[in-house]
């Protein structure tokens, strides 16, 4: 295969974000393994964006979507909120159910965290002057410069 062939660099990316090794992708292509690192440093954004995009695919097809998760997580945590409102305080088994209720909500805030994309995503908007009716409902805190 040509090294320099757009269907090749295209097919590397792929696997790649498949988690190939270098060594496996050089045998498969027939690729020297210097060249495929310089281009996993060329494309390495692409690669990152795919890989994430398989993981999550992945994870949807084993039904480990973030929503089946954060859904599955919501309702261990109800049932367990609803056996503490049961208990008495003093009941020893109560402090292990308070461990797992902060397991619970550790673990679902870390699945609620953001889609790990390598490039980044700016949700900024342009800045904003302010006008007059911004400048009522503030009470007139705006001083212009």
């Amino acid at each position: 295969m040509n090294s320099k062939d757009p269907a090749v660099i295209e097919r590397f990316i792929d696997l790649r974000a498949q988690g190939w090794p270098f060594a496996r992708i050089a045998t498969e292509l027939n690729v020297s393994k210097p060249t495929l690192i310089n281009w996993s440093r060329l494309h390495q954004h692409r690669i990152r964006n795919l890989h994430a995009l398989e993981m999550e695919a992945l994870a949807e097809h084993h039904k480990l979507s973030r929503r089946h998760c954060l859904e599955s997580l919501a309702e261990d945590e109800r049932r367990l909120r609803d056996e503490l409102a049961k208990r008495d305080l003093k009941d020893i088994p109560t402090a292990r159910l308070l461990l797992l209720l902060a397991a619970v909500r550790k673990e679902a805030n870390a699945i609620n965290g953001p889609l790990p994309l390598a490039e980044p995503v700016s949700l900024r908007r342009a800045p904003r002057t302010p006008n007059a009716r911004s400048h009522r409902l503030l009470g007139g805190m705006i001083h212009r410069t």
